[in-house]
């Protein structure tokens, strides 16, 4: 019979910590605070925002901080992938990016998804940087340091937690976004109010302000949906346990976005989709006032968004479902709602529930 003649403990020292600000106006804040944390600078920046990557380049270099290169992407859903990850390798290795360097991300929730696990993983981690340009990514994609890359089998399956060390928010970039950016972004601003209950939930019901135009209650309402991930993601930032509330909706919008191709919907609209049968599969099991689901109709009303989706069988969706990350060995984890502002992890939905909600949802909207 073997021995064991020594136990010992490892302990991770990890103490990732990062900022996150929301910014006035202009870029020159971003500039001194790289250049007060010592190091250079390479840029990963998606070419639909060559004029912010211009001007925080012009500001980098205002504050004396050296850029050892920029790398512009065409970016679309279909570039968040292994292959374009390779691509991201072999350039930071042929600019020599070293441990101390900086990887500054410019766009969207794709690339700074992209750009941040290409600094997780490129020399076992390197420092970076998130300036989200889309309402997606400020309210959600390029906060709480979750980055990664998909697969064919499934959307986010290869990735890491790797806190961006600052997250500077412009909402001003926003003012120049065509509509179908800014409905981009709206499923995550639907699940934050839901799963908080609170300030956000309260002025979004007393009546939800028109898209496309940057302005004070819009500055709110991106400042108030970054903060309810940030506290939830200090108190758990590896999803041990409150930051599965942030999945609402999303076990069904991940895999509505696999089974149509990545790109054919919109993240928002796949959230708002996975809301609505979330909504549902509420009031079935947890007794959700149906009260709340019009509520939220209204907003998508009003915002326009399409939730409109085909019949989906549930007998050929439950093996996209098994993939999520969200899947443990038991089946599917749901995150549904007693009431606004109380989120619940559920374990046994029936998958006959499921499949109903789905088709009450094809019948309401219908595609």
């Amino acid at each position: 019979m073997n021995k064991v003649s020594a136990v010992y403990t490892l302990e991770s020292a990890r103490s990732d910590r990062g900022e996150v600000w929301v910014a006035d106006s202009g870029w020159d804040a971003l500039g001194a605070w790289v250049a007060e944390h010592d190091g250079v600078v390479w840029m990963i920046y998606d070419r639909s925002v060559e004029g912010v990557a211009e001007h925080i380049d012009h500001a980098l270099a205002g504050r004396g901080v050296r850029v050892l290169g920029r790398h512009p992407m065409q970016v679309s859903e279909s570039v968040k992938c292994l292959e374009s990850l390779s691509g991201l390798y072999t350039a930071m290795a042929q600019t020599q990016v070293t441990r101390d360097a900086w990887v500054l991300a410019v766009g969207g929730g794709v690339l700074t998804d992209l750009g941040g696990y290409a600094a997780a993983s490129y020399l076992r981690g390197v420092r970076w940087i998130a300036v989200p340009t889309t309402l997606l990514a400020q309210v959600d994609a390029a906060i709480g340091g979750k980055v990664a890359v998909n697969l064919a089998e499934g959307k986010n399956l290869v990735g890491a937690f790797h806190l961006p060390r600052l997250v500077y928010i412009s909402p001003d970039v926003l003012a120049t976004l065509p509509l179908r950016e800014w409905r981009t972004g709206l499923g995550e601003i639907v699940k934050s109010a839901l799963i908080e209950g609170g300030p956000l939930w309260q002025r979004l019901s007393q009546g939800a302000p028109p898209i496309g135009t940057m302005n004070d209650e819009w500055r709110w309402i991106i400042a108030r949906t970054a903060e309810i991930k940030i506290d939830i993601v200090n108190r758990d930032l590896e999803e041990r346990g409150e930051r599965m509330f942030l999945n609402f909706g999303h076990t069904l919008a991940h895999a509505i976005e696999q089974m149509a191709g990545y790109g054919h919907f919109s993240h928002g609209q796949a959230v708002a989709m996975g809301s609505r049968l979330a909504l549902y599969l509420s009031e079935q099991m947890l007794g959700l006032d149906p009260g709340v689901r019009l509520t939220v109709d209204s907003w998508l009303r009003r915002w326009e968004l399409d939730i409109a989706l085909p019949e989906l069988r549930y007998d050929a969706l439950e093996p996209v479902l098994l993939r999520d990350k969200k899947a443990r060995q038991f089946g599917l984890q749901w995150v549904l709602l007693k009431e606004p502002g109380q989120p619940r992890v559920v374990r046994d939905v029936p998958a006959g529930m499921v499949a109903e909600g789905l088709r009450r949802l094809a019948r309401e909207h219908k595609a």
